[in-house]
């Protein structure tokens, strides 16, 4: 439970909202209360002959202190249970003379509209409360679930790489919508039910006390049965729960994948085998839901049994204690049966939310998880701002592995001067494009450092550190919005005549003229209404705009046909001059005038110098150089 009392504690910054919530509670609940004691008034105003006014029930107490059973402490404890039924009953003499004196003064019928006029000033409030009791509830409910939402989607912008590395998109999605829609019930219906049941629970049982607290405790036993059943079925929902939540996940990731991968689904001709296995997974998610709500269903008929066996038990036993007049008024007992059986609805509401706590507990449990995970600034970066950037990048000796005893680079050394243009070539699998996701700390080395005008990058602040770089990969990622805000992203208060010089160096902005709305267009999702190329030329413009002093580009034209490369390797030409580059290049062609090149393989670099010293020395480059040209 303690992911429950984590979202409580979210009550904190709405405090004042939640004591005016439990305040009209409080009245809601007294006006619930109140109104069934009209019960005897209404009988009397009918029944009671005119200007016959009984005499109120004089307070008895069976023993004198001293003749209490029971040692000393007993005989207090009881002393003390004397005197609060005492208090009350005088309270109750005292309202049946109040009653008698305001209400029950005429004739039957002057009675009865007093009577009625009387319950309906009572019903008003009572709903006037509810009401404020139920926006206030709501308000503070939704206000939690609101923070919580907001707290995911921001822990999800400061996680590392890595940590998306080891998740998949589609679970994430399902934590930040169904699992938080799934925990709302932790804060929502449940929070609000705990705290007005339990009140009005309170107030029954002591009018119930005072009109007879032997069939009060006798009406009691119900409560520990109804207990053990409520527990009993609540242990089982959370697992249930957890388990349904997973499932919920699953289905997620599946149309998640299906949804973006529909043009390999649909060259491959698998839409069968798509369906089939969605239509297992949504099988499988039916059972958990279905047996879910079998369990929860289950404790509101059980509660409500044996709480009808009891209250029956009761109204015959009570009544024939009536019959034969040694118990109370004959309107009294109604009133008590009646307190009695109001009981039954806040202890079933009980046991709902209980369910309901479950399974927002098993989802609140999978969220704190993600809130739980060290954030990109905990695991590394540190608070030295980085400014008036030279250009200057060195990896001393740096090793990395992502899982233990398999190293991703061994004891890396590379050098590249401000201005300079390095290329790192190799196999795949070689370590460069980790190497490369290292400079902008999107990942730290075991050992060694990774510095930027020699400064270990783990000093410095991250934003300040990837404000100085410009990316440019393979893979394009464009977000569903204009081009104009594609290309200014990040940028404030950018004009479109910045951004046009962006894209016109980028060889971008011809094409995007030609457009219906130019710059204005919207992309679509992931800019799937445009072409590789075109793509490619809008993430280059982003790193024009942007004017960083390094630049890193990761095989920006390996997926481009022979017309797109040309024109995004002119825009790749203009974007690197008086800049570092470090660029990932698999055709050696276009890295024949860098400044020198890194060739990596198994994680080490094996050769290094310019494109005609490699080929000249021979070796491993020379083998790739000769395969790609007989290609």
């Amino acid at each position: 439970m303690n992911s429950y009392w984590r979202m409580v504690k979210m009550i904190r910054p709405y405090l004042t909202q939640a004591v005016l919530a439990v305040i009209f509670v409080t009245l809601f609940s007294f006006f619930s209360v109140f109104s069934l004691t009209m019960i005897s008034p209404f009988l009397k105003a009918m029944f009671l002959d005119e200007g016959n006014r009984p005499a109120v029930e004089q307070v008895q107490i069976e023993a004198p202190d001293s003749e209490l059973p029971g040692d000393s402490s007993t005989r207090e404890r009881l002393a003390a249970l004397e005197d609060t039924r005492t208090w009350g009953k005088r309270q109750l003499a005292e309202a049946m003379d109040w009653t008698y004196d305001n209400l029950l003064n005429g004739t039957r019928q002057d009675n009865l509209l007093r009577v009625c006029m009387f319950l309906f000033v009572i019903l008003l409030l009572k709903n006037i409360t509810g009401y404020f009791q139920d926006i206030l509830m709501v308000y503070v409910g939704e206000k939690i679930i609101r923070d919580l939402r907001n707290a995911l989607y921001m822990k999800f912008t400061t996680l590392p790489l890595s940590f998306y590395h080891k998740n998949k998109a589609g679970e994430l999605i399902s934590r930040a919508t169904n699992d938080v829609l799934m925990a709302q019930k932790c804060v929502g219906v449940s929070f609000t039910t705990l705290l007005r049941d339990p009140i009005q629970i309170i107030m029954l049982l002591a009018v119930a006390l005072v009109i007879s607290w032997k069939l009060t405790l006798l009406a009691l036993v119900m409560l520990p049965a109804s207990l053990v059943v409520i527990i009993r079925i609540g242990k089982g929902l959370r697992k249930i729960s957890h388990r349904q939540q997973e499932e919920m996940a699953t289905l997620t990731i599946k149309l998640q994948e299906t949804v973006y991968g529909i043009r390999v689904v649909k060259a491959f001709a698998m839409e069968d085998f798509e369906n089939k296995s969605f239509l297992t997974r949504s099988a499988e998610l039916f059972k958990q839901i279905f047996r879910f709500n079998r369990y929860m269903k289950m404790s509101s008929p059980l509660t409500e049994i044996m709480s009808s066996a009891v209250g029956l038990f009761i109204l015959w036993y009570g009544g024939s204690k009536v019959f034969t007049g040694g118990l109370m008024a004959p309107d009294l007992f109604l009133v008590f049966f009646a307190m009695i059986f109001s009981l039954v609805k806040p202890i079933k509401n009980l046991g709902q939310v209980n369910n309901e706590i479950q399974a927002g507990v098993a989802a609140a449990d999978r969220i704190f998880d993600i809130l739980d995970t060290p954030s990109e600034i905990a695991t590394g970066g540190g608070g030295q701002i980085l400014e008036n950037v030279r250009g200057s990048v060195e990896f001393d000796q740096v090793k990395f592995a992502y899982l233990p005893g398999e190293p991703v680079l061994q004891g890396i050394n590379l050098r590249v001067q401000p201005g300079e243009i390095v290329a790192l070539v190799g196999s795949s699998g070689g370590g460069k494009s980790t190497l490369i996701d290292m400079i902008p700390g999107f990942y730290h080395p075991d050992s060694g450092q990774v510095l930027i005008d020699g400064v270990d990058i783990q000093e410095l602040e991250l934003g300040s550190l990837r404000r100085s770089m410009g990316i440019v990969t393979q893979e394009v990622i464009l977000f569903h919005d204009s081009i104009f805000n594609n290309i200014a992203y990040g940028l404030q208060d950018m004009t479109e005549e910045a951004v046009r010089q962006a894209a016109r160096a980028a060889n971008a902005d011809d094409f995007i003229m030609k457009l219906p709305q130019g710059y204005q267009t919207i992309i679509g999702d992931r800019g799937l209404k445009l072409s590789g190329g075109q793509r490619q030329r809008l993430s280059i413009a982003r790193a024009i705009l942007r004017n960083p002093p390094i630049l890193l580009l990761d095989e920006a034209t390996s997926a481009l046909d022979t017309e797109s490369e040309l024109l995004v390797q002119e825009a790749i030409d203009r974007l690197v001059k008086h800049r570092t580059t470090i660029v990932i290049a698999h055709r050696l062609s276009t890295i024949q005038n860098v400044d020198r090149i890194y060739l990596l393989e198994a994680g080490r670099v094996v050769q290094v110098g310019t494109h005609d010293e490699l080929l000249a020395s021979g070796g491993r480059y020379q083998q790739l150089y000769e395969m790609q040209f007989r290609q």
